[in-house]
């Protein structure tokens, strides 16, 4: 997986086989509504989309299971991903966790790469 910084927004995209997914996460425990942005599809891949509302759910839940195993309180405002990634939803679960993870114990977030 690879981290990145872009702004306010944490990213982790994943990559195994024929399997792509992006999450870019926005945290601020002061914001009291969540929102979701599908960004513009990449590539020409074509399946079944992704059930938003699921994805939210497992972000969500992702994010909780992460604050409880490590004694954090991080809080979602905003969920970015790309329209055309590919199912299942719960792989947002563990990406979810993991951002939390890194953040939480000092790992990297690379900087964006210029094109």
């Amino acid at each position: 997986m690879q981290f990145v910084r872009q702004g306010e927004f944490l990213t982790v995209a994943r990559v195994t086989g024929i399997t792509h997914n992006l999450l870019q996460i926005r945290f601020d425990s002061t914001e009291c509504r969540l929102s979701c942005e599908r960004l513009p599809p990449t590539g020409g891949c074509k399946h079944k989309p992704l059930d938003e509302e699921a994805l939210v759910r497992c972000v969500l839940e992702g994010v909780a299971e992460a604050n409880s195993e490590l004694g954090t309180d991080y809080s979602v405002a905003e969920i970015r991903y790309v329209e055309n990634d590919t199912p299942p939803e719960a792989a947002y679960r563990f990406m979810a966790m993991s951002i939390v993870r890194r953040l939480h114990l000092g790992g990297e977030f690379e900087l964006p790469t210029k094109a």
